[in-house]
């Protein structure tokens, strides 16, 4: 019964702190998705900034574009006035320029012109040569391209007036791509003369020609491009502005015209723990923004952190579950101890009240029930059983000669000598002092009880080792059958009594069976 006991125990204590494990895992992956979901959120908020941004810069461009078709070929006053207008408007620009297209023959002319009506010292350039950098792979288009309107004007990219966009390696395809497409084209991401990287993103512009006054400045000619610097801090600003995360990173990547890829920005954020990276999973999303002049793709990566996952309230559940990780198989422990030592109590309990205290036999209570039972098994099958009734001789003066403490060994010696010449089946009992009963049950004919008896009367009969030496005993038994001499335990116990006394006046050391049947 403990083992089964203690296997529940076991069962309770795995059951219970399974559920706490399972508690404390789902107050984790709640955690974690409450994150993902900030995460996916954050996602949306940045792809959108990106996205407003990329269509703004479409946007003007093509109210640049429609200006420049609509101003005089030599007003760069009113053109600088717009271009102020928009960059006040937007400041994530960082420049508009106009660039017009002169044929390959009229370039001398047209530098000539330039001079004269415009700035003495301006000239045709090459961008290789004004970097000093080597050449590089060009698209050759049958006019050059030089720059001629810039806004603002920044003391250090004054010196890119008069550059020819084809010479410019990273614009040259570009360049060329404003012929066949009406559309904005966009650039790879370069560095900056004046430092810094950037983008550009142009379009072609066309109109009506006009008549021409070898007085005046003629910057904007019937075929030109609209350019729009935008550097690419602008961009990561406008992300870090919005920024609620700094452990997201962020990368963007432009798909140019040529196909290829630029890398515009990537932010920077502190290196997760190694417990963090073991532990929690690395968030990540891609989102394709299809924009038709500035396809961009933006990478999002976030390692989750101990620190997202262990706040404050979820520490205090945690300490609540872990409390009750350690209590709960303590208090189930103690509980079914408790529960052991009430039962153990219960059966000492029992035990007391249905048996000899200094022979461990019954006693006359649980004999009166196993006297029912032999009467009911009688009953039904009608299997006979006899009553001993065994008084110890002389007994009393034992006690008065050697002490109880000689007569209490003497009375266990007894006890445990009947105990082995009898079955198991058979009860014996203290009935009280020195008088014994043994319940002899299923026999087979009245004189296999004589028999027993005689039995118990040869070992009582043996000499007892005590404390005061070796002691001589003898008995005296009655015997009474049912249902011979009675069918209830006082009529027999009446009877084995009265034979047991016929023992005693015949001088005691015998047994005796009960003459006639109770009537």
């Amino acid at each position: 019964m403990f083992t089964k006991r203690r296997s529940s125990l076991a069962g309770f204590i795995i059951l219970a702190v399974g559920l706490v494990g399972f508690s404390a895992l789902l107050l984790l992956k709640s955690e974690t998705q409450r994150t993902e979901k900030r995460f996916s959120e954050y996602v949306q908020n940045i792809s959108g900034i990106v996205r407003k941004q990329l269509d703004t810069n479409e946007a003007v461009l093509a109210g640049f574009s429609a200006f420049l078709q609509a101003v005089d070929q030599s007003d760069t006053d009113a053109t600088a006035r717009y271009a102020a207008a928009v960059l006040s408007a937007y400041p994530h620009i960082y420049m508009l320029e106009a660039a017009r297209a002169v044929p390959i023959g009229e370039q001398a002319a047209f530098e000539d012109l330039l001079r004269r009506t415009w700035r003495p010292d301006f000239e045709l350039k090459d961008f290789p040569s004004l970097t000093h950098q080597p050449a590089q792979p060009q698209v050759y288009l049958s006019e050059t391209w030089p720059v001629l309107f810039m806004y603002p004007l920044l003391p250090e990219s004054s010196s890119i007036y008069g550059v020819r966009l084809e010479t410019v390696a990273y614009l040259s395809y570009a360049l060329a791509r404003t012929h066949s497409s009406q559309k904005p084209v966009v650039s790879p991401v370069f560095s900056m003369y004046e430092g810094g990287s950037a983008y550009i993103l142009m379009q072609s512009v066309s109109r009506p020609e006009q008549a021409r006054e070898n007085t005046r400045p003629n910057f904007f000619g019937s075929t030109m491009v609209s350019l729009l610097l935008i550097k690419t801090s602008a961009l990561q600003d406008a992300v870090n502005y919005a920024n609620v995360d700094p452990l997201v990173s962020v990368s963007a990547v432009l798909k140019t015209a040529a196909g290829s890829e630029s890398n515009v920005f990537t932010t920077e954020i502190k290196q997760a723990g190694i417990l963090d990276r073991l532990l929690l999973p690395a968030l990540a999303d891609r989102v394709e923004i299809t924009s038709s002049s500035q396809p961009m793709t933006l990478l999002f990566e976030r390692q989750l952190r101990l620190g997202d996952i262990l706040t404050a309230e979820t520490l205090i559940i945690l300490a609540v579950l872990a409390g009750a990780f350690v209590l709960m198989p303590v208090v189930l422990i103690r509980h079914f101890k408790a529960i052991e030592r009430a039962e153990i109590e219960l059966e000492r309990s029992a035990y007391l009240a249905t048996h000899d205290v200094l022979t461990q036999l019954p006693n006359r209570y649980l004999f009166a029930d196993r006297f029912d039972q032999a009467l009911s098994n009688w009953t039904l099958s009608g299997t006979a059983f006899a009553v001993l009734l065994i008084d110890l001789d002389h007994f009393k003066d034992i006690n008065d000669k050697h002490g109880h403490e000689v007569g209490d060994q003497v009375l266990k010696a007894v006890a445990n000598r009947m105990l082995q010449v009898t079955r198991s089946c058979d009860t014996v009992a203290r009935y009280g002092g020195d008088e014994f009963v043994i319940l002899i049950t299923d026999l087979i004919n009245p004189e296999s009880a004589e028999q027993y008896a005689e039995r118990v009367l040869e070992t009582i009969a043996q000499t007892v080792a005590t404390s005061a030496g070796e002691l001589t005993l003898s008995c005296s038994i009655g015997v009474s059958l049912c249902p011979n001499h009675g069918q209830s335990l006082s009529s027999l116990l009446k009877a084995a009594d009265q034979a047991m006394y016929g023992v005693k006046q015949l001088g005691r050391k015998g047994v005796a069976m009960t003459e006639s049947p109770e009537t």
